[in-house]
């Protein structure tokens, strides 16, 4: 192929020699035209080659880019190509070298046309909202044991008006209500010192707001947090406004143990029923469990087969039979 290639551009160039004196040029401007001619068909097959590739389009870039160039370098040194044949084959020149150059580096050209075309898949975000606890959260108990299951996502939010709240509640002069408030400090201080969940004390107050409910609902809302507590007013007040509120004593119920009708499992009978009888045990979540003819057997483990169940205010009731 390159014999046939050298064998056409001798061809070309004998033919502008020969015919310089019909065209009515001279020797010069034959060999340059001829050059120009042989560029012109290097550089069409060139860019042919790989015209269903990046290469392509790389090249013709780059013969676009460099053709403007030695535009501008011919008008600024016009002084220089006084002949128009120079000049020609100056372009041609150029025009070649920017084919070479541009196709040499289209991995920038393929890089740059990938990422404009292809659209990166957009990401879900998940991203769980703060929690602002009350006073009764705390005072509770629970809170620190909950978390280190790791159920509870987001950051805990305690404001200043709870902690101030929660002191007055550990310095009154009642004995209950003390032990409440000193209760409520130790759970502050094991949030504070587990790693699972951020915990931010929040010096937000809102001194136009009178109760610290209110105050608590109105910081929800500002953080975009949802709130948890064991206070029932408090949750019907943040649920009428759109609040997500998780209520721990809610929370309990949903984590008791499921039994039916029919199933058997152990239970330790520690006390005596109201019934004549009826013996008493619990599960491990507090459910009360009462067993038929368990009188006799207190402070013994048996194996017992649920016959009904009973929802009550308070809670739920199992009644069972010692399985035979």
């Amino acid at each position: 192929m390159w014999i046939f290639r050298i064998a056409y551009a001798i061809f070309i160039m004998v033919a502008f020699v020969l015919s310089k004196d019909i065209v009515g040029i001279t020797m010069e401007q034959a060999v340059l035209y001829s050059f120009g001619v042989i560029f012109a068909i290097v550089f069409i097959e060139t860019l042919i080659s790989d015209i269903k590739s990046y290469r392509f389009f790389s090249g013709a870039f780059g013969a676009l880019i460099f053709l403007i160039i030695g535009y501008s370098v011919a008008s600024i040194f016009a002084a220089y190509f006084t002949s128009d044949a120079l000049r020609l084959a100056f372009y041609f020149f150029v025009l070649y070298t920017g084919v070479m150059i541009g196709q040499k580096s289209s991995w920038i050209f393929e890089a740059l046309i990938s990422k404009l075309s292809v659209k990166q898949p957009k990401q879900p975000k998940y991203t769980a909202s703060a929690k602002v606890l009350d006073t009764s959260t705390l005072i509770d108990g629970r809170m620190a044991d909950i978390v280190e299951t790791g159920i509870i996502e987001g950051a805990l939010v305690i404001p200043t008006f709870v902690l101030k709240e929660l002191q007055n509640i550990a310095d009154s002069h009642d004995h209950l209500r003390r032990q409440k408030g000193r209760r409520g400090l130790n759970v502050l201080k094991r949030l504070q010192e587990q790693t699972i969940l951020p915990v931010d004390i929040n010096n937000t107050d809102f001194s136009d707001i009178g109760t610290v409910d209110e105050k608590l609902v109105a910081l929800a809302k500002k953080l975009k947090a949802g709130i948890i507590t064991t206070d029932f007013n408090l949750l019907k007040v943040a649920e009428i406004q759109d609040i997500v509120v998780l209520n721990i004593n809610t929370l309990a119920m949903a984590m008791r143990q499921s039994v039916l009708p029919g199933e058997d499992f152990d239970i330790n009978v520690v006390k005596e029923g109201k019934e004549q009888n009826q013996g008493v045990g619990y599960l491990d979540d507090g459910t009360m469990v009462v067993v038929e003819n368990g009188r006799k057997l207190i402070s013994k483990t048996v194996k017992v087969s649920v016959t009904s169940l009973l929802q009550t205010e308070s809670g739920r009731i199992i009644f069972t039979k010692v399985k035979n």
